[in-house]
Order: C-alpha cells, then sequence, then structure tokens
C-alpha cells in the first residue's frame, strides 16, 4: 500500500502542474486526497516568496524541519535538475518531512520564466503569474510573505554580492561601500531595469498587489520569531524556524541602512514608497528615516551597533 503522505504530495503535485487538464472531482485520486488530508485543514497558508526576505529559509524548514539544510539543499537540486516530472516527484515526496509544504521554489512548475518579468514564477508578483498557475498554486488559501524594511534590504542585497540576485559590485564591494552600490541599484531601477537581478529590485508592494497578493504581512524585522508565531498560529506545529536554520548573508558586516546617505535614501523612498506605506499599515512603523536592522539574525546588524547608531545618517 502507498504511504498516505507519498500519495498525497505525488497528488498534490500532480495537481499544481497539471491543474487545469485535471478533474478533481471526477478523479478517485483527488477524492483519496481530499479524505486523507482532511485533519491538515488547519494548514491554510502558501508562501509568496519575495526574493531577499528569507523566503529560503521559510522553505527549507516548510520542507524538511529544523536541522534539514542537507535535505532542502539536495530538494533543490532535484527540483532544478534534469530529472523528469515524475522522479522530480518521487524523489521529493521521499525526502520531506510529515505534514511539509512544497512552497516557492521547491514547486517544480513555478520553475518557469514569466513572459511580463523574465524572473521565474517563484520570483515574479502573483498580478503577472499565467492565471491557471496562479489559482493551482494559491488557491483559497492565505497567502503570506515576509516585508522588509527596504534601506535594510537593499544593504543584505548588497552584502550578498551575488551575481544575477540582488548584484555584484566588486568595485563597492572591494571597500564596502554600500552607499555607492545602493545608489547604483536605485539608478539601474530608475533607468528602467525594473525586473534586474532576478527581480530582486521590484517593490515588495507589488508582491500584495490582486490577484493572489499577499493578505497576511509578517514583519521581517522580527525575524524569524515573526514567522513562528504565524505558523503556530495557523496550526504547524513542525514548522519552526532556529537561529541556525536561518539563511543570511555575510560579508561587509559592518556596514548597515544608517551608512546610506540621504541622496540615496530619497532615492530609496522614490522606488519602495509604497513598501513604507505597507510597513506602516501593517506594523505601525511610520517612520520613513529610521535606520533598522535584524537583530534576532546573526551578522545583520553591527557589531558595534551603538556607536553606529551615533554617526548614522537620519534625513528628516
Amino acid at each position: 500500500m502507498a504511504h498516505p503522505l507519498r500519495t498525497w504530495l505525488l497528488a498534490t503535485l500532480a495537481a499544481h502542474v497539471f491543474g487545469e487538464y485535471v478533474n478533481e472531482a471526477a478523479d478517485p485520486l483527488f477524492l483519496q486526497v481530499a479524505l486523507e488530508t482532511r485533519g491538515r485543514a488547519a494548514h491554510d497558508l502558501v508562501l509568496m516568496h519575495i526574493p531577499y526576505n528569507f523566503g529560503h529559509t521559510i522553505e527549507e524548514v516548510a520542507f524538511a524541519g529544523s536541522g534539514s539544510l542537507d535535505t532542502f539543499s539536495y530538494a533543490l537540486g532535484v527540483v532544478e535538475g534534469p530529472l523528469s516530472l515524475l522522479s522530480k516527484q518521487e524523489r521529493l515526496a521521499d525526502a520531506m518531512q510529515p505534514n511539509g509544504e512544497l512552497w516557492g521554489r521547491l514547486r517544480p512548475n513555478l520553475h518557469v520564466k514569466s513572459e511580463v518579468t523574465g524572473c521565474p514564477i517563484y520570483f515574479t508578483p502573483p498580478k503577472y503569474w499565467p492565471p491557471a498557475l496562479a489559482e493551482a498554486y494559491f488557491g483559497n488559501k492565505t497567502v503570506f510573505g515576509m516585508l522588509r524594511d527596504p534601506y535594510e534590504r537593499l544593504v543584505a542585497q548588497f552584502r550578498g554580492n551575488y551575481a544575477d540576485y540582488g548584484g555584484n559590485f566588486p568595485e563597492f564591494y572591494e571597500t564596502c561601500d554600500v552607499d555607492g552600490a545602493v545608489k547604483s541599484m536605485m539608478q539601474t531601477y530608475l533607468s528602467g531595469d525594473k525586473y534586474a537581478e532576478g527581480c530582486t529590485y521590484v517593490p515588495q508592494a507589488e508582491y500584495f498587489d490582486p490577484p493572489y497578493g499577499i493578505t497576511l504581512a509578517v514583519d521581517n524585522l522580527h525575524f524569524p520569531d515573526s514567522a513562528n508565531k504565524v505558523f503556530l498560529d495557523h496550526g504547524y506545529s513542525n514548522l519552526r524556524i532556529a537561529t541556525q536554520d536561518i539563511l543570511h548573508v555575510d560579508g561587509c558586516n559592518e556596514v548597515w541602512a544608517g551608512d546610506l546617505s540621504c541622496e540615496t535614501k530619497a532615492l530609496v523612498r522614490k522606488v519602495y514608497a509604497r513598501d513604507f506605506e505597507l510597513i506602516c499599515k501593517y506594523f505601525g512603523r511610520c517612520d520613513e528615516n529610521a535606520n533598522t536592522c535584524l537583530e534576532l539574525v546573526p551578522t545583520m546588524c553591527p557589531s558595534n551597533l551603538t556607536a553606529k547608531k551615533a554617526t548614522a545618517t537620519y534625513c528628516a
């Protein structure tokens, strides 16, 4: 007899890959899956992976559980490799934790390139997804996503220094010139290259736009505690992100949002005006000039934070 988890995962993958071609009500397998998964009704979330907002960490723990980076890395290799769809489904089913989730980048059918953005669908705002694919992935679930301070997010992208994902800036990285790098990012965006570097410059607000936009914003400033609370509130007792699970940047560790010049911050506010509005709306932090860093994530604040605050720019 097939393992219930394996049966559920294979059927789920089939539904999301071929959803527009399958009559679920007429297929006994889908009826079986519906019966087997009734107890998971509280699991009503689906992730919209905004680039550079700890989406990979969430996908990792949702799929494999805490302390399972090797399993997550294996799963990414499966999803992005040359195997047939059926082989990918089987291997993912074997590797996933009980009651795990296949979110974002771990969905094989979300790796097609968007005709609008040129980025993978999993990094593309939902309003640009093909309707059938969006309905198959999001359905009637609660769409959640991390919402991050734009200054702090751009600093992280500079520190990541990844070509095609946030940007590689050797001329600035060598001296840890975060201001020069972020200014260059904003000039790239404002010149019309909106979807550059893997859609990492796209305003987060676009991922909140209907249809299928994020309706549950999770505060990135307090990650991972904020995400863990959401998981607990929605019945995901098997999802808990520990500090050692967090995938984060490392390098130029002493730079932060307070090192950005007022000229650069003005460009950031111009590009990400709606992001600041969302942070005010959802979290009550309405000071667009505030300098923040992630105190719950290793190396995401300067080691000399008190001294850095004393010399930080504040551009009221």
